[in-house]
């Protein structure tokens, strides 16, 4: 049985999606999501501050 993630980057928040591939179709079989606030440390050159990149740093360790 084959084994899939899918990983969404969000300004806001990360998710995960973790399924199997059974008989033809997906079965889910865990979700993940954390919150990493991203947007709140946009900065007016278009970059994110340490502190944004630090927390999605972390979320994705």
């Amino acid at each position: 049985m084959e084994s899939l993630a899918a990983v969404d980057l969000g300004s806001n928040s990360f998710h995960m999606v973790i399924a199997r591939v059974d008989h033809g179709g997906i079965q889910i079989v865990d979700r993940l999501r954390e919150p990493v606030r991203l947007a709140a440390g946009l900065q007016e050159d278009g970059s994110l501050d340490e502190e944004s990149q630090e927390r999605a740093m972390k979320c994705l360790t």
